[in-house]
């Protein structure tokens, strides 16, 4: 074959590749493209689009090695340097993703997306400083930038910069008077109470720290009250060994649930994240996972339970009249429900700066004989770490009455 027919068979394979990739079967395209990346290795538009196919595919290794030959053959397309950020940071790569987006940046500063998703970067791998500066200068260059005025009001909020958090918080409700958090955070960064956040917000917060939340509590909080009520539990005089079905109320990833999983014979979880939901599903400790908000999934559970956990839940709860009231709907007649709260001596209940709810032991016990629960054990605790101190909470244990 000449060098003429075989560049016009490759020229016809790649139009192939390009028209199966645009129809949806990016599988089908990536065979395409590696053979022709076989033939052609200097050529680095096919690398770029099969860069492209393996990352809508979810092969991001492959992809950022795609993406990284085509910027190598191609460095001053800042598309390439763009798509090898993207496929850095979804391969978990993020100091190469950084570099990636810089480069970008540099040939392209005017570029809007690019410098947001190094915000995001930065603020992903836990770069908060940076993540900060890149948005604000985002938001300074286009005003208009809601995702940016979000993350910039976000990321003030969780450094302590509450003032100014409260200010940016007020320019994305005034381009977006419907955005739950916003309004969420908003109000209690003004003094208005709120009994319970939009499950917008709850949903979007740990949807988002799902990837970083087990480390960062453990690790970097000294996190271990999953521990501590499992000992709480232990202590506890009970007529029979094993429980027969526990629920692990807001279950995040699982960490209680390990904890716990030798306890019951069953075990399911509930948590309003999806993404949350899918760490703890890999874990393969729980029998049963559901994706909702706790009170309304209490509602229409599809099992009885003598056993109820909520770790670190509480402080997403202001008013806990619904849900002791709905898990005593599900509870067997021999049910404990072991809890957590952020304690303050204050009033019933606050909402703290923090976003989180606290609520004064008495309020708790009180709400609970209420709704036929009967304590049986409560304990002063430290929740976790915050800045150079701990945070005060309570842990407590109650069961059926009668």
């Amino acid at each position: 074959m000449s060098n003429n027919q075989e560049a016009l068979d490759l020229n016809a394979l790649y139009q192939v590749a390009i028209g199966l990739h645009r129809q949806g079967q990016p599988e089908e395209a990536i065979r395409r493209y590696s053979l022709i990346a076989s033939h052609v290795p200097e050529a680095a538009e096919v690398h770029y689009n099969l860069g492209l196919a393996y990352f809508e595919t979810g092969q991001f290794s492959l992809a950022v090695k795609a993406c990284r030959q085509a910027a190598t053959l191609c460095p001053t397309d800042p598309d390439i340097l763009y798509n090898l950020g993207l496929a850095c940071k979804k391969d978990n790569r993020y100091a190469e993703a950084e570099v990636a987006y810089l480069q970008a940046m540099a040939l392209a500063p005017a570029d809007p997306e690019i410098r947001y998703n190094l915000g995001c970067c930065y603020r992903d791998a836990g770069e908060l400083e940076q993540a900060r500066t890149v948005f604000a200068e985002l938001a300074g260059m286009a005003p208009d930038h809601l995702p940016a005025l979000n993350n910039l009001a976000y990321l003030n909020h969780l450094l302590g910069e509450y003032d100014d958090a409260r200010e940016v918080y007020g320019r994305v409700l005034r381009l977006d008077p419907d955005h739950a958090s916003a309004r969420y955070m908003h109000a209690v960064l003004v003094g208005t109470p709120v009994a319970v956040p939009p499950r917008e917000y709850v949903r979007s917060l740990f949807d988002h720290y799902s990837s970083t939340f087990e480390e960062n509590l453990t690790r970097d909080l000294e996190y271990t009250l999953y521990l501590d009520m499992r000992v709480m539990f232990d202590a506890l005089p009970r007529q029979k060994g094993l429980c027969n079905h526990g629920l692990d109320l807001g279950c995040g990833t699982g960490l209680a649930g390990e904890a716990f999983r030798t306890a019951c014979r069953r075990l399911s979880g509930v948590d309003l994240s999806a993404k949350m939901i899918e760490r703890a599903m890999a874990k393969k400790i729980y029998d049963a996972l559901h994706v909702e908000e706790i009170v309304a999934f209490l509602h229409h559970a599809p099992n009885r339970y003598d056993l109820f956990i909520a770790t670190d839940v509480l402080i997403y709860l202001g008013d806990l009249q619904p849900l002791f009231a709905a898990a005593a709907t599900q509870a067997t007649p021999d049910a404990l429900f072991c809890l957590s709260t952020e304690r303050t001596g204050a009033a019933d209940w606050i909402i703290q700066t923090t976003g989180r709810y606290a609520h004064h032991p008495d309020y708790v016990r009180r709400t609970a004989r209420e709704n036929g629960w009967l304590e049986r054990h409560s304990a002063p605790t430290d929740i976790r770490r915050e800045g150079d101190g701990w945070i005060e909470g309570t842990l407590f244990a109650f069961s059926r009455m009668g």
